[in-house]
């Protein structure tokens, strides 16, 4: 009989559980229907379990089901297990060390002393595969002592390990000849096998010193410190993997061996973290070891010997090689491949995160060019993520094995681009056609693109040879545009643009970056030291960073203030910068230092610089048609299918005809005779007639940037040329022509000192490496005075715009001439003076004394000069004052 229900509410004939009474078991969820129990998900038969019902069968405590046990799986399906595989994500693998072991005991084998600081859950078998293999790579080691050092080892803690001597070694291929594949697909595993091989030498080797030697006791008067057991020793790859780009490694390929090259970018904090901890036990002094995580500290509740019943009393062992403190640090990369063309403005470079630890700790510094080595691994499920966001939950990183400097490795050219490279040397005239390649939508301006083309190939070598431009001109001609262009073809560049203010300026220098100001991060100049190139964009409206850019191109290096502290870094760019005219239009008739926002001294860094003007010229009808064909998308770079012979050529964009070569056999006097008149800088060349593409000549098969970029790396890294007796006299006769032409006119901006002298020769060698000439001849340094000799006509001072042309019309011989009429007018007005008993003149009468002195136009610029020298005085609207001697 039911039992009666409760007075508070109506009976139910729903019933959720066993609490109505009765102590028999009911399922879950059930009915109640003329007295019977009927389950609700309809699985066993009507009041089984209950009391008194026939085939009943007694049911213990202990097998007993839990509350819900037929519960219906829904849309599962029926008798469905639960399953967590979507908490996984799409790509996964289990890595090797996934399975971590949480503490092991110290049982290693008589033979390998060291076995338990490699293999934590593996058991030494004596004659399997894994001890054949750590005893011919140990067979490997001692018949090679000349290569390994086993006591500098034992000291450092590791050893380099290089592929062209274990992977051609015939003993060890015979044991292991799938060596190369299991670094690469099981890296834990095989470098566990490397080290332990290491290991066993080393502690031999030190076993075997020790017997020759007699053994030092410790005297009241000299401390002897206990010979210490030889703790884990880790093996450096090298050169097991080639080099791959950060964007084309997939996560399906987790716990490979992967090598990148890039630069260092951010520089984290290191972390230390006590990870094992070795025990002693009391009773037995058997030695074991726990992990550690975090600030909690587990110990052992008892002992790993299963003969002993010791549960307490374990003595920690600071000294034990099982008692390791993990030293971590987190770095990011950013990669630099020949085979990418990056756009600053619209996109970043990829980016690797990378894990250094115990030596690789602190072996690296921001700016700096390396390859790295190590497995791939993901980011851990709510590792480093504060915000909450699940895209940044499986991020790839590369757990690092080896660094090694990328200054010394040379980059690897495919057959197809030495056929191209050897294609574009072949050309008749290469140099104009690299020329026009830089930036074609920029419609002439042949000569800026070639400083910076011969910047680009210059700053890379045992010596700093940078190479710096500078390009001033009115908005719109093309400056940033060209830019753009150089940053893209640099091997190793970057770029800034001031348009941005303030977080531009930021971006220059080494600063601290994180949530909590703890990461080193590069600036540009950092990120392009070492020969690379930063382009600046509106160097002028980076007025609060110019003493950052000011010290890294006289000091080479980049200082950062600390508490208590200073750091400097090495810094060597060479910088490509462009800036505007305050006044937005570009006057001739001032000072270079007048029209932009730039400190003489910054200015003087510049090796060349060039004033980009928007003038009518009789080239106007063919930029008419190049800027029509340019958006008709008639002007495009073609595909180059002929192949060259690589052989060194003269190009038409030198005149052989304008030098006196000397005979053979004849001594060349040029420097010696004095009454030789025929000067260098006088010779008629135009340079930029010749690399300007004319009319009839039709459209260039242009050069697409990344054949372009790996052209100029192909010569700076396998072309070093040097000077000849010829083209040393050369540079040194028109150095000396430019020192007595800067003498003569003190009026001018340009000041002459061994920088320059020191720039010529970087230009002339940044010329002979364009055509892959391994000597600066004649010819080199033609094109090289050439492209100075109008930097400096450009950046004269031209009183008269209509006497004076904008380009070629005033050199320096008219620079001279100025400074003569600027003397004279000084001169007269001073005599003036003296005259008449007074220092107090008007414009009028300052215009009468120029008529005089032969000045019939400009003399508003000429009394502007006269003002700015020192040797007259603004007094007020149109009233100047002499300045006595």
């Amino acid at each position: 009989m039911n039992p009666p229900p409760s007075r508070g509410r109506a009976p139910s004939r729903f019933v959720r559980g066993r609490g109505r009474g009765g102590g028999a078991y009911r399922p879950y969820f059930y009915f109640r229907r003329n007295g019977r129990v009927i389950p609700a998900g309809g699985n066993r038969q009507p009041n089984q379990g209950e009391p008194g019902a026939p085939d009943a069968p007694s049911v213990s405590p202990a097998t007993r089901q839990p509350r819900g046990w037929n519960r219906a799986a829904g849309k599962r399906g029926h008798h469905a297990h639960l399953d967590c595989s979507f908490l996984r994500p799409e790509n996964y693998a289990a890595p090797e060390d996934g399975l971590q072991v949480q503490s092991i005991a110290v049982d290693n084998p008589r033979a390998y002393p060291g076995w338990r600081l490699y293999f934590l859950r593996e058991k030494y078998e004596e004659g399997n595969e894994l001890a054949a293999r750590v005893m011919a790579v140990e067979a490997y080691y001692q018949r090679n002592p000349l290569t390994f050092d086993f006591v500098m080892i034992r000291d450092r803690g590791f050893f380099p390990l290089s592929a062209t001597g274990i992977t051609s070694d015939a003993q060890l291929k015979e044991v292991w000849p799938s060596l190369s594949e299991d670094l690469r697909e099981h890296p834990l595993r095989t470098l566990g096998t490397l080290s332990l091989a290491m290991h066993t030498v080393v502690v031999n080797h030190l076993l075997d010193s020790n017997d020759s030697t007699t053994a030092r006791v410790p005297t009241p008067e000299q401390y002897v410190p206990p010979t210490a057991r030889v703790r884990k020793i880790y093996a450096r790859p090298d050169d097991f993997v080639p080099v791959e780009a950060i964007e084309g490694i997939s996560h399906a390929r987790v716990d490979t061996l992967f090598s990148i090259r890039g630069v260092v970018s951010n520089v984290g904090e290191p972390s230390y973290s006590l990870t094992w901890q070795a025990f002693r036990c009391s009773r037995c002094q058997m030695e074991m070891a726990m992990r550690q995580r975090g600030s909690f500290q587990p110990r052992p509740y008892q002992c790993k010997r299963s003969e002993c019943v010791a549960r307490d009393e374990f003595v920690p062992l600071r000294n034990s090689p099982y008692t390791r403190l993990s030293i971590r640090q987190i770095i990011r990369v950013e990669e630099s491949s020949l085979g990418l063309v990056q756009d600053f403005e619209t996109s970043m470079p990829a980016e690797m995160d990378v894990e250094l630890r115990h030596d690789l700790v602190d072996a690296v510094r921001v700016g700096q060019e390396v390859v790295i080595t190590g497995m791939l691994k993901l980011q851990e499920l709510g590792d480093g993520t504060t915000t909450g966001d699940a895209s940044n939950q499986m991020q790839p990183y590369l757990k690092a094995v080896n660094i090694r400097n990328a200054g010394s490795i040379k980059r690897q050219f495919s057959e197809r681009d030495l056929e191209a490279i050897a294609m574009i040397n072949a050309e008749p005239k290469s140099f104009r056609l690299l020329v026009q390649s830089i930036a074609p939508e920029v419609y002439g301006h042949e000569l800026p693109k070639a400083a910076c083309l011969l910047s680009l190939l210059g700053g890379k070598g045992s010596e700093p040879e940078a190479v710096n431009v500078l390009l001033v001109g009115d908005p719109g001609i093309g400056k940033t545009k060209i830019l753009q262009s150089c940053a893209q073809i640099a091997e190793r560049g970057s770029h800034v643009s001031g348009k941005r203010g303030t977080q531009s300026a930021q971006q220059l220098g080494v600063t601290f970056a994180g949530r909590n100001k703890r990461v080193l991060q590069a600036g540009s100049l950092m990120m392009a030291s070492g020969g690379g190139h930063c382009t600046l964009d509106d160097v002028d409206k980076l007025a609060s960073k110019q003493a950052v850019l000011l010290q890294c191109l006289q000091s080479e290096e980049v200082n950062l203030p600390l508490p208590g502290a200073f750091a400097s870094f090495p810094a060597q760019p060479s910088v490509i910068a462009c800036a505007n005219p305050q006044r937005g239009q570009y006057d001739e008739g001032r000072y270079l230092l007048q029209n932009i926002n730039i400190t003489p001294s910054l200015l003087r860094e510049f090796h060349l610089v060039y004033i980009l003007l928007d003038k009518p010229s009789v080239r106007d009808m063919s930029l008419t048609a190049h800027v029509r064909a340019l958006h008709a998308g008639a002007k495009k770079r073609a595909r180059i299918a002929a192949r060259y012979a690589l052989k060194p050529k003269m190009g038409d964009s030198m005149c052989e005809a304008t030098f006196n070569v000397p005979a053979p056999g004849r001594e060349d006097d040029t420097i010696k005779r004095e009454d030789d008149n025929d000067s260098i800088m006088q010779q008629d060349y135009d340079l930029d007639k010749r690399l300007e593409v004319l009319p009839e000549e039709g459209d260039l098969d242009l050069l697409p940037p990344i054949l372009i970029k790996k052209f100029l790396s192909y010569a700076r890294q396998e072309v070093n040329p040097v000077l000849n007796e010829e083209a040393s006299n050369a540079i040194l006769r028109y150095f000396l022509e430019l020192e007595g032409s800067s003498r003569l006119d003190e009026g001018d901006s340009i000041q002459i000192g061994a920088g320059q002298l020191l720039g010529i020769i970087h230009l002339s060698q940044a010329r002979a490496r364009l055509d892959l000439s391994h000597v600066v001849s004649l010819h080199h340094v033609r094109d090289v005075i050439a492209l100075l000799t109008e930097s400096i006509t450009q950046t004269s001072l031209k009183p008269d715009s209509s006497r004076f042309g904008a380009r070629g019309g005033g050199s320096a011989r008219g620079a001279a001439g100025r400074s003569a009429q600027l003397r004279n007018f000084v001169e007269l007005t001073k005599r003036r003076s003296a005259a008449l008993g007074r220092r107090i003149f008007d414009f009028d009468e300052l215009k009468e004394i120029g008529t005089r002195a032969g000045i019939l136009t400009g003399l508003s610029q000429m009394v502007e000069m006269a003002n700015l020298g020192g040797y007259l005085l603004m007094k007020g609207a149109n009233m100047y004052e002499v300045v006595p001697d």
